[in-house]
């Protein structure tokens, strides 16, 4: 079994430095059992997880004595399964604070868990202000091959660079995309796992969906999950989606936000300052967040029909959109407050905004190699802008970066 180093590791080490309780969420099979063993390992912690149902017990039974037992330094896996220990935690965390002082108490608990609404309504209500949160995305091509971490902005001079020493044919390209970014896809030599995905989805709405809501039509809800995977890249109009499986807009909208907490979705907000007098469209555009997942759910299962398919165009978009949002997760840097796009009434459109340091990004993504002028027309839309524009670039499968013009250029995907 290969075993992928992740990048986020050194930002876990600091937020354990910089709090009591470190909290790690993200979609089901994502990594974080394997990336906390590693820490585990490396600074001396206890491991527990609560997938083990006797410890579940005895720790819903008596979280007071459970925490005695089993003192800090030490991790708690599939923490939402006992929501009862965070108050104990609190407990804890107080005390050795009040004893021995803020920075004694650092490092003590190190939680992970893939159900962030229970997850947080815990937080919110014992653990605020002790406790670090962090996302744990699918992994990113960078790690897969072994590549240094990278926050994506506009810079001429660093994407020519990593345009240099990285290699991604096309071929490779599509294939990630088919595969998918969860490390079970990888981490075993030669083909991936065999119905992976179908077991995935499968387990994801009988376990997770079914506890969190009272799910009555799961054929209904797996209809759902289609149809968002048919929406990656789009804007998200939760009428139509109503229409289309069955549903009111309420029960979309609640579906929708299950997603969201489970951490398989991501909604990008539309760009708008009071500066550029436009009609902007003001819906959130929908991705997919593990290009993998969306294929299996259309029916793609292979290189030639993801290169025939009529979504081909959106999955690149929608790998572009993650491997960025994973650059800057894994970084430690706020990414869901910095990313948005740009549509207007005019169909003046822009696929990604960067809003980074002051400055705008402009990012357009294409799935071919040839690109003209017309790709970046609409960046011209933002020139009445309160903020500077640092650059603006195609994303594409060009082979080498090419000259648009004055100071745009396209760059290929493997510079991501």
């Amino acid at each position: 079994m290969m075993l992928i180093q992740r990048q986020i590791l050194p930002y876990v080490e600091k937020t354990i430095s910089e709090y009591p309780v470190t909290l790690i969420t993200g979609a089901r099979q994502v990594g974080k059992t394997t990336l906390v063993t590693m820490i585990e390992k490396k600074h001396g912690y206890t491991y527990f997880s609560f997938d083990d149902t006797d410890l579940m017990k005895e720790a819903k039974e008596n979280p007071k004595l459970f925490l005695k037992n089993h003192p800090a330094p030490v991790i708690f896996d599939e923490i939402q399964r006992v929501p009862e220990l965070f108050l104990e935690i609190e407990a804890s965390v107080n005390k050795i604070r009040r004893e021995q002082g803020s920075i004694a108490a650092n490092g003590m608990y190190l939680l992970t868990g893939s159900q962030k609404y229970r997850l947080m309504k815990g937080v919110s209500e014992s653990l605020s202000g002790r406790v670090g949160i962090i996302e744990l995305p699918p992994l990113s091509q960078a790690e897969i091959r072994n590549y240094s971490s990278h926050v994506f902005e506009v810079e001429a001079e660093i994407l020519s660079k990593l345009s240099e020493e990285r290699s991604l044919s096309e071929e490779e390209l599509y294939d990630s995309i088919l595969r998918g970014f969860y490390p079970a896809r990888w981490e075993i030599e030669g083909m991936p796992i065999k119905n992976f995905y179908s077991n995935y989805v499968k387990t994801y709405v009988e376990r997770d969906v079914s506890q969190l809501i009272n799910l009555r039509d799961q054929m209904k809800f797996e209809n759902f999950i289609k149809v968002i995977a048919s929406l990656t890249g789009e804007e998200f109009i939760a009428d139509n989606i109503a229409k289309t499986i069955g549903v009111d807009k309420n029960t979309v909208v609640s579906w929708v936000s299950i997603l969201l907490t489970s951490d398989l979705i991501s909604l990008l907000p539309s760009y708008y300052e009071d500066s550029i007098n436009k009609r902007i469209v003001k819906r959130k555009k929908l991705y997919v967040n593990d290009t993998g997942l969306a294929c299996f759910l259309l029916g793609i299962d292979s290189v030639k029909a993801l290169k025939q398919s009529s979504f081909k165009g959106r999955m690149i978009e929608t790998y572009i959109h993650n491997e960025i949002r994973k650059g800057y997760l894994n970084a430690g840097e706020e990414i869901d407050s910095k990313l948005f796009f740009y549509r207007d009434n005019n169909q003046n459109e822009i696929d990604l905004i960067l809003l980074r340091d002051g400055e705008l990004n402009l990012i357009e993504c294409k799935a071919g190699k040839n690109i003209s002028k017309a790709a970046v027309k609409s960046f011209s839309q933002l020139k009445g802008s309160k903020y500077d524009q640092k650059g603006g670039c195609v994303i594409c499968l060009t082979d080498d970066p090419v000259r648009i013009e004055a100071g745009i250029y396209a760059y290929p995907i493997r510079c991501l």
